[in-house]
C-alpha cells in the first residue's frame, strides 16, 4: 500500500456508550440511573487515561437506559478533564 493511501486510512479508536440500565448479573436488579451515570464518567476518566481517541454516549428516551441528556453527561467528565471538548452528533455526544 503506498502512504498516500494510508494517511486516508486513519481512524480514531473509542468507546460509544449508551448509559443502559442493564440487570447485574448476580442480583438480577438493575443499577441505579445516577449509579450508572457515575460508572460512565468515571469510564471516560479510564478512557482518557488509556489515550483513546473518542469517548461517545448516546441518547436515549426510555426507562431502560439512564442517558437521555448525553452532552450534560460529558460535560460533568469534560469539567474535570479540561482538555476534552464535547461535541453533540445526532443522536449522542462524544468527547475529542
Amino acid at each position: 500500500m503506498n502512504r498516500e493511501k494510508a494517511a486516508v486510512m486513519a481512524f480514531e479508536l473509542g468507546i460509544y456508550h449508551f448509559g443502559e440500565l442493564a440487570p447485574d448479573p448476580v442480583t438480577g436488579r438493575p443499577p441505579a440511573p445516577g449509579t450508572r451515570i457515575r460508572e460512565l464518567i468515571e469510564q471516560a476518566k479510564v478512557a482518557d487515561q488509556a489515550g483513546l481517541d473518542v469517548f461517545a454516549v448516546g441518547e436515549h428516551h426510555r426507562g431502560d437506559f439512564a442517558v437521555s441528556a448525553p452532552a450534560v453527561v460529558l460535560a460533568a467528565h469534560g469539567g474535570k478533564h479540561p482538555r476534552h471538548q464535547a461535541v453533540q452528533r445526532g443522536d449522542g455526544a462524544q468527547l475529542r
